[in-house]
Order: C-alpha cells, then structure tokens, then sequence
C-alpha cells in the first residue's frame, strides 16, 4: 500500500493544530489519520507541517472549525437555550397530554384526520424531547451517543413535518370549493395507507441515505457527509444541515403554506359569497377558525427556517423561536380543548366516582374526512354541505365554531 501525497492546507479560513503527527496512526488506505486524542482526519481535512520553534516535530493541521472549547464558558445566549430547552420540555408533556386526551375520545379513532394527527404529535413530542436533552447537556454527550441522538432526531423532525404535510393536504381537501367529502370506510383506510407510506417512508429514505453516506470509510468529494457528531449532536455545518433538513422541511412549508393560504379563502370568502355568514359574531368565530389552522397547519414554523437563512442577532428570533418551542401547548389547547374531549374526561371521573353522566352533545357522528378537525367540530362542513332544499338557512344553521 501507499499513500498519494497532495500540496496546501486544508480550504477553510482558520486553522489550528490538532496534535502531533505519528506514522502509526496513519491509514494507508484511506489516507486518514488519528491524532492523539482520537479524533480522526479524513485525508483531505489535514496537512502535516513543521513550526517556526520546532522543525524536528511535525504537526497535523487542520481547519479550527473541528474543534469545540474544552470547557464551554456562560454566555449570555446560553440563557437563551436554556430557556428554549424548558420550551421544549414543557411541549413535550403537553404533547403527551394531547396524545392521551386523544385515546379518551374512541369515536374519533377511525377519522383520517385523527390519526394524520397522532403520527404528527407523536413524532413532534419525540423529536422535541431528544434535542431538549442535547441542548441541557451541552458537550456532555459525545461518541456513538451523540451520532445516534442526531440520526433519531433527524428521522423524527423529518417525520413530522411529513404528517404536518398530509394533515395540510388533508386539510386543503376536506374545504376545497366547499363539498361534501364524507369517505367510505375503506376509502379512508386506502389513503391513510398511502400517507403513511409517503409520511414514513420519504423521512426513512433521506434519514437513511445520510447515516450511510456519514459511515462510509474515507474523505470522498463526490458527495456531502451530513457528520454527525463532530461538532455537536446534530448536523456538522449550514451546507450540511440544508442538504439533509432544512432543504426537505423548506420544500414541505413552502407547500403547507400555499394549502393554508387556499384554505383559508375557501373559509373566507367561499362562505361570505354563499351569506353563510352574516353576523358579527359569525365572522368573529370563522376568525377564529382560520387562527386554529395556523396552528394545526404548522405555518409558524415557516419562521425557523427563514431565521436559519437569514440569520443575524439571535434576539431577533426569540420571540418566534420561542413560539415554535411551545408548539406542543398551542396544539394542545386546539386538539385537547374540544367538547368531546371534556366530555370525555367527565365520562371517566363519574365512572370512577360512581356518579351519572348526561352527554349533553348534539349532532352527528358520521364518518368524515373533515370530522375531528381540532376545535372545529362539524360546523364548517355541516354548515357548507346542507342539500339545496326548499329549507331555509335560519333552520338549518349549524354554530359556526366549536369554542374551546
């Protein structure tokens, strides 16, 4: 075996010496090298180079971006994490929660809505509990540990906002130009089985292909390496972490943005053109329907890529940031505040309590696309969908929003 030599220092604009070069721990093959703490080179991220001081010794160069402080000192950005990590913590037992409320309704088990909605929360709760955990520990968390954090974290992140597209696209589908969308059963089961290959799948591809490309031997130019690990438990750069995340989730915002925008038109003004509604009241409570959709349909989180991109003072984004670390308490209060729920729950404490319940609950409960939107109830679709019969709309009407 032999190694082909190349000229110049690593590209990249600082650099630092990373130990002292030692032939043993040179690998023919690969052209990597060990340094004495462990940390391995690929061949083209080092050079070996003399000092001014000492020409006798020599050194492994290699970009100062490899390198995290020994010991990290209290900045004031870090109370900012540590106040994002409680976000993400206090989200992640109000996910749990929206998760357990959701068991407590049975009727809502078979609705599609629902269960786009259960794969969504459940990976939004993971995804969230992981990186709370790498944020509070800091660099405590090093080694196969770290690598295996990132690669969950990346597969549940993608996940979810897989499940918040379809949920969108479901969404988008249920109101389009104000129709009738009730499913047969197993129209239902057929296109949840597509969503989950499409919302599972996709997430597994893009996760997959970057823990392979990251594990594979050598330091080939041909194909970027998301590193995982290297300089915290996560993605290793900005090119990195656009290729294998925020490229995908951009793409699925971009999407979710344009079905919100449709949707919301159709329940504005599809409905003030019909005169379904005309009082005060009525539009204030379809205003409140379409702010629930910017929380079921995820449109906030729009705004952690763009500070990704744009970047520039940290304070900026605080405020949106940490909107989006407490996204689990806003799908709370919409999914886990509906009537059927508290119903619910008063079902199980008289059960247990021995004493009676009335369910005092009217309407419906047919099987539908649109059934179980979060805090919604059946008002939209009942109130769209009524037969064009000689009845008149003071009989028929349906309140416009489920109040929480």
């Amino acid at each position: 075996p032999y190694v082909e030599l190349s000229f110049g220092f690593p590209a990249c604009k600082e650099h630092a010496i990373a130990g002292v070069y030692d032939e043993t721990r040179l690998q023919p093959q690969t052209g990597s090298v060990t340094t004495e703490s462990g940390k391995i080179f690929a061949s083209g991220e080092y050079c070996l180079e003399h000092v001014l001081d000492d020409d006798r010794t020599v050194y492994v160069f290699t970009c100062s971006e490899h390198f995290q402080p020994a010991s990290v000192p209290i900045a004031k950005q870090d109370g900012r994490l540590v106040l994002y990590s409680a976000g993400l913590l206090i989200s992640t037992i109000f996910l749990a929660a929206t998760l357990a409320t959701g068991l407590l309704v049975p009727s809502q088990h078979h609705v599609l809505h629902w269960r786009c909605q259960t794969h969504y929360v459940a990976c939004l709760l993971v995804g969230d509990l992981l990186l709370a955990i790498t944020q509070l520990s800091g660099t405590s968390i090093t080694g196969p540990g770290c690598t295996m954090i990132a690669i969950m974290m990346h597969f549940f992140f993608l996940a979810a906002f897989f499940w918040l597209n379809t949920m969108c696209f479901n969404i988008w589908w249920t109101f389009r130009d104000l129709r009738p969308t009730s499913l047969e059963k197993s129209q239902e089961v057929c296109r949840l089985r597509i969503y989950e290959v499409y919302a599972w799948g996709v997430p597994l591809v893009i996760a997959g292909v970057a823990a392979i490309l990251d594990n594979l031997p050598g330091g080939n130019d041909t194909y970027l390496k998301p590193r995982f690990g290297e300089a915290r438990c996560w993605f290793f750069g900005d090119m990195e972490m656009l290729t294998y995340f925020f490229g995908p989730i951009g793409l699925l915002l971009g999407i979710n943005l344009l079905l919100f925008a449709s949707t919301a038109r159709q329940l504005t003004c599809g409905l003030w053109k019909r005169d379904d509604v005309k009082s005060t009241t009525e539009r204030a409570a379809l205003g409140r329907v379409c702010l629930k959709l910017v929380v079921v349909m995820g449109v906030t989180w729009v705004a952690d890529v763009v500070s990704w991109a744009v970047g520039g003072p940290k304070y900026i984004w605080i405020v949106t940031d940490l909107i989006n670390a407490l996204q689990g308490v806003f799908i709370f209060i919409v999914v886990g505040c509906q009537p059927q729920v508290w119903a619910a729950m008063k079902r199980l404490w008289n059960s247990k309590t021995g004493r009676s319940f009335t369910n005092t609950t009217h309407g419906p409960q047919h099987s539908s696309s649109s059934h179980g939107l979060p805090s919604m109830g059946e008002s939209i679709t009942n109130n769209t969908c009524t037969n064009n019969t000689t009845t008149t709309a003071s009989n028929n009407k349906v309140p416009m929003e489920t109040v929480c």
